[in-house]
Order: structure tokens, then sequence, then C-alpha cells
């Protein structure tokens, strides 16, 4: 008996999981493991895809809405019947016509609040820190004090807040007094909406019960009886538009979709365990079905797994704690088993772990010396005034050495940088500007000589309108870049600045292979990129909206053939 025993332990691992007792129980299983994954996975998979569509047509419809909620604030704070109501009690003392403007200016607020159903309240806090409320449900107010930093740097743009102690959501922004440009402080607007009519209203064909409007900060709106928080869905930011999460000790699925205008996310969360309601019954039956096997075969094979799921159990606890990050050797026992394929194993492990801690050592010595070479190379990066000294050295050495080219080149490169990276201001005069495209030019011009004809006509002050830095460079690059890569014949560049009212007209015109309309198009939907200096034509007319507002930018006229004229339109600032 000793000696049958002692050579089925020294058996190979192959022939006792072939044993005959196991081989139902062991075909049962994998056949049931392998149909259950298959059904659920393809049961589950549709479902997580049509919760993202979902979620994806929703938040276009919600975007969509409060885009019209953006532009009805904007409609507002321009009101010319508001901003004059507004002047006139900022520039009045207390008299009969300020009384009558805050009847009026509370009038005209009920009008804007009745546009839509979700309008809760539209409330104007005035220069004089004045109240003006309109709406159904007046406790449904944002608190001015907690934005009103955030609005003042915004400087006239539309900012999204949480209402305090409500599930809403209010639009805000600054009123400037828009009378000759004048952009004075005339008060904050805030529109609050309600979340529950909002959602309700607008995507009634859906049944969200966990519902989340959120950015990267907080939650602004959610719907359901349990309190999301933001660390319940850091885990949630994955590209795949969907993903499985554990929520205090239960796992939920969450689909999400950025907002494509604003900061939003939105969020749909559903309890995991409906969406797995079918499969674990499907899993429960077979559950039984494999103990009601396991009971037949256990009497057969309890020695056979005892011999092999003990030793591999041991092993796996070795692993574990070796995954746990713990390495010393000395701390994990491996015992010695019998010359099977387990023994061999924790042999191999063995091995394995020495072998480990050998190349941790080995790599936590190159990472020093890693480290130190970038500290080094580090160090040794040159800064922008070791670069213009370098310049200046290499203009006057050209200059020595009787290279004129040379050396106006190194000069109008020097000059050119300076003017880039010196000013931090994103403001600048147009001479500093022109400077930086005449210096631009010097250069271009040695390298393309005659090819290239550059002229500047201009009828403003240099030295007082300001434009944001880096506006005409791009474009007068870009044009080069278009032109002489395209044509044979010489490149015909000419930029033209004129003041018209209270508005500066910069144009750039050349005489390239021009554009069709699809490809001004994508030009204007930022799908184009410059082959210049990578500030292309989409970004500089996004800088300017942002900085000045809607109705200044960039337009561009070409035809095929002829060349392109592009038009920037700019508000006339004096230094």
């Amino acid at each position: 008996m000793p000696i049958r025993l002692s050579f089925y332990r020294n058996l190979k691992i192959k022939d006792k999981i072939f044993s005959v007792s196991l081989v139902l129980l062991l075909i049962f299983c994998l056949i049931g493991i392998v149909t259950y994954h298959y059904f659920t996975s393809v049961y589950e998979k549709r479902i997580f895809q049509e919760s993202a569509e979902m979620l994806k047509v929703s938040s276009t419809i919600i975007d969509k809405e409060l885009r019209k909620m953006e532009k009805l604030s904007f409609q507002i704070s321009t009101d010319e019947l508001i901003q004059d109501y507004l002047v006139t009690i900022k520039e009045n003392t207390y008299n009969y016509s300020v009384y009558q403007s805050k009847m009026k200016l509370a009038d005209r607020l009920l009008t804007f609040s009745n546009t839509e159903h979700y309008i809760s309240s539209i409330q104007i806090v005035d220069a004089m820190n004045n109240s003006f409320l309109s709406g159904y449900n007046t406790d449904m107010r944002s608190r001015i004090e907690g934005i009103y930093l955030e609005v003042l740097d915004a400087q006239g743009a539309n900012i999204w807040s949480k209402i305090k102690e409500q599930n809403g959501i209010s639009s805000a922004r600054l009123i400037r007094r828009k009378e000759n440009l004048s952009l004075e402080h005339l008060g904050v607007l805030t529109i609050g909406i309600h979340m529950e009519r909002f959602i309700d209203e607008i995507l009634n064909f859906s049944s969200y019960k966990n519902f989340v409007i959120a950015n990267r900060n907080q939650i602004f709106y959610q719907t359901g009886e349990q309190m999301w928080d933001m660390k319940d869905l850091s885990l949630a930011n994955y590209e795949n538009g969907y993903t499985i999460t554990k929520i205090n000790g239960k796992d939920y699925f969450v689909s999400y979709i950025p907002s494509r205008y604003s900061s939003f996310v939105y969020y749909n969360i559903l309890p995991f365990e409906n969406i797995t309601k079918q499969s674990r019954m499907i899993r429960n039956i077979m559950i039984v079905c494999f103990l009601f096997m396991l009971s037949v075969t256990l009497l057969l094979s309890r020695r056979a797994a005892q011999n092999i799921s003990k030793p591999i159990e041991k092993l796996m606890g070795k692993m574990k704690h070796v995954q746990n990050g713990n390495f010393d050797e000395s701390e994990i026992h491996i015992e010695r088993y019998y010359n099977d394929e387990v023994g061999q194993l924790h042999q191999d492990f063995r091995t394995m772990l020495a072998k480990i801690n050998e190349l941790i050592r080995e790599n936590y010595q190159k990472q020093l010396v890693i480290k130190e070479t970038e500290y080094k190379a580090l160090q040794a990066q040159i800064n922008p005034h070791f670069l213009y000294n370098t310049l200046d050295s290499m203009n006057w050495l050209a200059k020595m050495n009787h290279q004129d080219k040379i050396s106006k080149m190194a000069e109008a490169l020097g000059n050119m940088m300076r003017n880039i990276i010196s000013k931090k201001s994103p403001l600048i005069t147009v001479k500093d500007e022109l400077e930086i495209v005449n210096n631009y030019i010097i250069i271009q011009k040695y390298r393309y000589e005659n090819r290239l004809d550059f002229s500047l006509e201009s009828t403003v002050d240099y030295d007082r309108s300001q434009i944001p830095k880096l506006t005409i460079q791009p474009l007068v690059e870009n044009a080069i870049q278009h032109c002489l890569e395209q044509l044979v014949a010489n490149c015909y560049v000419h930029v033209h600045i004129t003041s018209y009212q209270e508005d500066l007209e910069i144009t750039v015109e050349d005489n390239g292979p021009g554009m069709d309309e699809q490809t001004i198009h994508s030009i204007y939907n930022g799908m184009v990129k410059s082959k210049g200096t990578g500030i292309g034509i989409y970004n500089i007319n996004e800088r300017i909206k942002l900085m000045f507002g809607p109705e200044y930018g960039i337009d561009i006229e070409s035809e095929v053939g002829i060349g392109t004229k592009i038009k920037i339109k700019l508000p006339f600032v004096k230094r």
C-alpha cells in the first residue's frame, strides 16, 4: 500500500487530471462555462451598446437645449431695453424714472422667463447690488456671491453653476454695456433651470433612473433616490463610452459621454444586478447541475483532487503574497513536493522569485543611472537668452567675414524670436506684430529671392492700436507656404491694415492656388492643419472670438486658380 501510494503521488499531473472518475465532470464543466460566458457576454454587450447609444442621443438633445439657454442668456444680457433700464438705474439717483425703470425691468424679465417651461427663475443683480427676480420658482436662484469672481473672470462669457441646496443648474454671465463698446459693468444675469422639468420635457422618450450631469469637479444634477459623489464616477473615464465600476461595494454599469460644447459630462448609472438578472438564473441552473455531478463523482475523485489542488492552492497563496509586492524570499516558505508537475512548479517559482529579485536590483541601479543622465540633460537645455546671444554672435561673426546674407538672416531670426518669446502679454501693438512679420519676410526673401513679392499698406497708428500676438505672421507664413510650394510663378503677398469706425480690419491677400468652398468650410471647422507655424486659421479665428466676441474673427474669400483673401475683423483696442 505505501509503495502504491508513493507511486500514485509521483504520477504526472496529466495522468491524475485524465482519471476516468473526472472525465464527465470536466467535459460538463467546460461546455457549461464556455456556453454561459458566450451568451451572457453577447447579451450584456448588447445592453451596454444600447445604453451608450441612448445616452449619446440624450446628450445631443440636452446640449441643444443648453445651447439654447446660453443664447437666451446672451440675448437678455444684450437686450437694448434691459441695458437702458440698468443704465438709468445706475446713473441716476432715486427718482421716479429709476422706479419706473425697475418696474419695466421686472416686466421685461417676466417676458423672458415665460419662453420655456423649465426656466424656474431669471435674476439680475445690477451694479448697485439691487436684485431683480422673475419666474415661477424664485427659490431656485443662484447665489451671486459664490460665482461672482468666476463670472468676472469669464468677461461676459456664459458659465454654468450648480444651484446650492437645489437639484438645479443656472446659467450666468456678466452684463456689459454694449453702447460704443464701452463694456461697462451693468450687472450679473443668472437663469435658473428646473432640471426635473427640463429632463422630463426634452427626454420624455427615455426612462433614466440614475442620470447625472457633472463636470470634472462636481455633480450639477442627478436623478434617483441614491445620491452620487464625484469619487463614485472617477473610475468611469475610459474611451469606450461605458464601463463597469464598483460603488459602495456594489457593481454598476456606467455609460457616459462628454458634452460637445461645454465642460459637462453626462452619466447613466445602472445597477449591474439588473442587467445580469437573466444570466444569474442560467448560472444558478448550471451550478445546480454541477453540484449534482460533483456529488456523483466526489467519492471517486476526492483523493486525486486533494493531491492536485492542495499544492496548487499553496502555490497560489505564495503568488498572491508576491503579487501584493512582497518579494522577500525569507518570508515565503516554499515547500518541497514530489517530482510531478506541481512540484516542478514550486521549484520553478523559487527560481523565478530569485530571478525577479535580481532583476529588481539591476533595474533599480539602471534607473538611478537614467535619472542622473536625464538630470544632466535637463541642466544642459538651452534657454532663450543663450539662443539670443548665440544668434547675435553668429551675426557679428558673419559681418566680420563679410557674409551679409548670413548676418541679416541671423539678425532677423534673433529679432523675430525675441519679439515672439519676450512679449508675454496676449495683446501687442500692430507695430510689434509687423516687426515679427518683417523679420520673417527678410528670412524668406533670402530663401526664395525674387520669387517672393511682399507689400504692406496701413492707415492706422502702429504704436497705439493693439491686436492679439501672432495674428498676421501665421497668415503670411501660410500664404507663402501654399503659394511658393504649389506655384512655379512668383508669389505675391499683400497686407492691408485699415480702421472702420470702431473696428480694425486686416487683409492678407495672395495670388496662390486658391481654395474651393469645401476646403474653406473645413478650415472654419478646424479640419485643415496649417503648413506653417502650426497656428492655423481656425485657431486664430477661435482666439479672436474668445477674446472679443462672436462678431469678430476671420472671413475667407478664395477662388481656385486666382488666389485667396483673408480678412480679420478686430475691435480697435488702444494702448
